[in-house]
Order: structure tokens, then sequence, then C-alpha cells
């Protein structure tokens, strides 16, 4: 057991420790932004986490993650520029869905900032806000600017989440791995919750 454990370590440490990582979380935190088929918090919490041992950069780490995440926020974002005005005009005036679009766009015309900042950390449900400030022709500008605050505050809290998470368990490499892993199951399962609410709702207004 005890070699199995060190062969998963050292594959991980080898994987963690390339410069090929960075390509990967980048790329991960874009796909995340409009297609979240793999949590990018998952690859971040893990990178941040062998972090502590020296290797990846955990600044870079960060940068890299709220970097690819501004991107895939924006091409959602631009998804919905295009797609949601002709989406908008085959809702009918009285249907719960008309209404919750009004809504929502009411509410990002209050409150966009914070909306946007908020959804970046609420996995599973971040598309829906980034497409539905699109939809609602959010001003462009002002998204760029809430959704770089919100890509740089996940990618410096998840990157330093896991980093401490590794740190405190420095002496133990096997405990550090353990606990990043449950880190990034917590994160799964919210993310699946959220999903299931998503899927709640939209049946419940069809």
């Amino acid at each position: 057991m005890g070699n199995l454990t060190d062969d998963v370590l050292d594959l991980a440490g080898a994987l963690m420790g390339s410069p090929w990582l960075y390509l990967v979380l980048f790329l991960c935190a874009v796909l995340d932004g409009f297609l979240p088929l793999l949590p990018s918090e998952g690859m971040l919490l893990l990178a941040g986490a062998f972090a502590a041992t020296g290797r990846p950069n955990v600044v870079l780490v960060a940068l890299v993650a709220a970097s690819g995440a501004f991107v895939g926020d924006h091409i959602c974002y631009l998804i919905g520029r295009r797609l949601g005005p002709p989406v908008l005009r085959r809702l009918r005036p009285g249907t719960k869905r008309h209404t919750a679009a009004r809504w929502l766009s009411e509410l990002l015309g209050r409150r966009g900032g914070v909306i946007v900042i908020i959804g970046r950390f609420l996995p599973g449900l971040r598309s829906i806000t980034t497409l539905t400030a699109g939809v609602a022709a959010y001003p462009r500008r002002a998204f760029a600017l809430f959704d770089a605050i919100g890509a740089l505050m996940w990618g410096v809290s998840g990157a330093f989440l896991g980093y401490f998470a590794g740190t405190a368990f420095q002496d133990s490499p096997v405990k550090g791995l353990l606990v990043a892993l449950a880190l990034v199951a917590v994160v799964i399962t919210i993310g699946e919750i959220a999903r299931y609410a998503q899927r709640r709702l939209r049946a419940g207004s069809s």
C-alpha cells in the first residue's frame, strides 16, 4: 500500500511540476466558463496544494487560473449577446420564463457588478450568470471590469486555499493530498447540487 501511495504521489508531483500544467489549468478554466464539463476548482486546488512543495509556483497558478476564467466568462457572455435577443423575442409575455428573464435583466441593471462577482464562485451556475449578462446586454466594459475582479478573487482564493492545505501537512504529503482531494470533492458536490437546483427550476418554469 505504501509503495502504491508513493507512486501516486510521484506521478502527481511530476504532473504538477511540469510547465504544461499552466496550459492545462488555463484551458480547464476557459472551458469551465461556458462548458462546465470538469470543475476547474479541482485542478486549481490541487495545483495550489502541490505549490506548497515549491512546484508549481502558487502565484502563477492563481494568475493563470484567473486569466482562463476571464476568457471563458467572456466567451459565455458573447454567446449570450449573440443568441440572447432572438431567444427573448420568442418568449411570450406573461409566461414564467418571460417573467424570469425580465427579473434577471432588472437585477443585473441594479446590482450587476455584485452578481457577476458572486456568480464566479458558484460552480454550475456561473455560466448562467454570465450568459444572462450577455442576453440582458449588460454593458461590456462593466462586465469586463467586474468579471476581472471576480476571476482574480477566484483564482487567488482557490490557489492559496490549496496552498495552505498543502503547507499544513507538508511533513505528511499523503495527508496533504487527501485534504486537497476532500476540498475538490466538496466543490464538486456543491456544483452538482447547484445543477440539480437549476434543472428543477427549469422544469418548474416549463
